[in-house]
């Protein structure tokens, strides 16, 4: 298993160029495990109470003209 040190040692090996790539990457990955807010867990279940009908197949279809 990898620990902070190892990984930033990794970090330290990267060339210039990929800093950007590894920060958004890194960005992401923390993004992901931000706590989900009580607004937007309420709003969710709201729409798990109520589910749409959706859009069939033929519909997307014929709405692009296809």
């Amino acid at each position: 298993m990898l620990d902070k040190q190892q990984l930033h040692h990794l970090v330290d090996q990267l060339p210039d160029a990929e800093l950007t790539a590894a920060a958004r990457y890194l960005e992401f990955l923390l993004s992901h495990e931000a706590p989900v807010d009580p607004e937007m867990l309420a709003r969710i279940d709201k729409a798990r109470a109520h589910p749409s009908a959706g859009i069939s197949h033929d519909d997307v279809l014929r709405e692009f003209g296809l």
